[in-house]
């Protein structure tokens, strides 16, 4: 049997990765001229290692923290930590925001699957909390979440954007280690620089086009972004239901900056409350703060305001003006965006109060299976999403074909 994987982000990889420990001929095509996809690790000159894109693995990731034990690649204790921010711009302190948070949490449990179908911004407005902690959490969740808190389900505030204390380790070296790490073990059926243009499918398999060649094979996982996938011509069409609900994905947007410090700091978590970004110092090797500080801002407006589509100037005077306590070294700014990525064209997706059309993209058309953070249910949105909806659609493959 032989199965062709379009992508080689953290999706596709555990796919192929799957597929090919249980005896199935792989083939992966990667449009871009590295594996990752959305997990990106870079080196700055004075040694820091930033993330260009996920950075942090929550509690309860398994899967990569499974993947990190079989490669024996460890893990960096931030030491600071993800879900507490010290809010600045607005009038309320860290401790108007922990009580604020503990209030959201009951109330969360107390509703159940109403709030997962209510939006933040109506979640929030129905709880007597203090209202500058209200505006503090909004502007967590939209930055978070890379979208408008209109458009994001309450559920975000006990997952991708609670407050709390828990440790977010990182791969030590970079999280892309782990995508490498699962490429180095399938080899060269893993092939860069290989956009694929057509998927031509029925019931005796599939033909991918791609990169002037094309490959056979009796499975094709689509592990590439709904964003991205008009970009293919699908021959026949793709089923009305199926394209609609790849065109129904909601997507948020956001930026990261980093900027070389001139002396290590301490750790720190800082959220700009009215600019929708927040600020981190971070543990890295050995233990020690990095010298570098990270910046993350999400939702369009947010990016609109700083300018990060003109480069970043206007946000690094921003960082300068939140964080007088670092000593910045502007000329050696690192911007990463990524609604200009042609394999991309937005950050990751969002789940609405009425849900997400990637859950309708779980179940196998013929010998397509599709996959991707955006099929993730709760997950979506992380590496660990992704992971997982990669070891499901290989499961699929395989019950399919047995």
């Amino acid at each position: 049997m032989r199965a062709v994987v379009v992508g080689a982000g953290f999706a596709g990889l555990s796919a192929a990765d799957a597929l090919a420990r249980a005896g199935v001929e792989v083939v992966v095509l990667e449009a871009r001229d590295r594996v990752g996809g959305r997990v990106w690790s870079r080196e700055l000159p004075n040694g820091s290692v930033v993330e260009m894109g996920a950075e942090f693995i929550l509690p309860g990731e398994d899967v990569i923290l499974g993947l990190v034990e079989r490669f024996g690649l460890g893990l960096w204790d931030k030491i600071m930590r993800y879900g507490d921010r010290e809010p600045r711009g607005v009038g309320v302190d860290r401790d108007g925001v922990m009580a604020a948070a503990a209030t959201v949490q009951r109330a969360l449990a107390e509703r159940g699957d109403e709030a997962a179908r209510m939006s933040v911004a109506d979640f929030l407005r129905g709880l007597d909390i203090d209202p500058a902690a209200r505006e503090a959490m909004l502007s967590r969740c939209e930055l978070s979440a890379g979208n408008s808190s209109e458009l994001v389900t309450a559920e975000a505030l006990a997952h991708l954007a609670a407050v709390a204390d828990d440790e977010c380790p990182s791969v030590a070296g970079g999280n892309q280690r782990v995508a490498l790490a699962l490429a180095a073990e399938l080899g060269a059926a893993v092939q860069l620089g290989s956009p694929v243009r057509r998927i031509a499918w029925g019931e005796g398999g599939v033909t991918v086009a791609a990169a002037g060649s094309e490959v056979n094979a009796d499975a094709c996982v689509v592990a590439a972004p709904a964003s991205v996938l008009p970009q293919i011509a699908f021959e026949p069409v793709l089923p009305e239901q199926v394209a609609a609900a790849i065109r129904g994905v909601v997507y948020g947007h956001a930026a990261k900056l980093f900027v070389p410090l001139r002396e290590v700091p301490p750790p720190s978590a800082v959220i700009s409350v009215p600019g929708r970004y927040w600020t981190w110092t971070a543990g890295g090797p050995g233990g020690e703060v990095q010298p570098v500080v990270s910046a993350f801002v999400g939702s369009a407006p947010a990016l609109e305001a700083l300018n990060v589509a003109r480069g970043p100037s206007a946000w690094l005077d921003s960082v300068e003006e939140l964080r007088p306590d670092l000593e910045l070294e502007p000329d050696g700014a690192l911007l990463s965006t990524w609604d200009d990525d042609p394999w991309l064209a937005a950050a990751y997706s969002t789940r609405t109060p009425a849900g997400s059309t990637g859950d309708l993209l779980t179940e196998p058309v013929g010998p397509l299976v599709f996959c991707g953070e955006h099929t993730a249910g709760e997950w979506s949105g992380l590496m660990e999403g992704a992971l997982r909806s990669g070891l499901r659609a290989a499961e699929q493959v395989l019950v399919a074909h047995r």
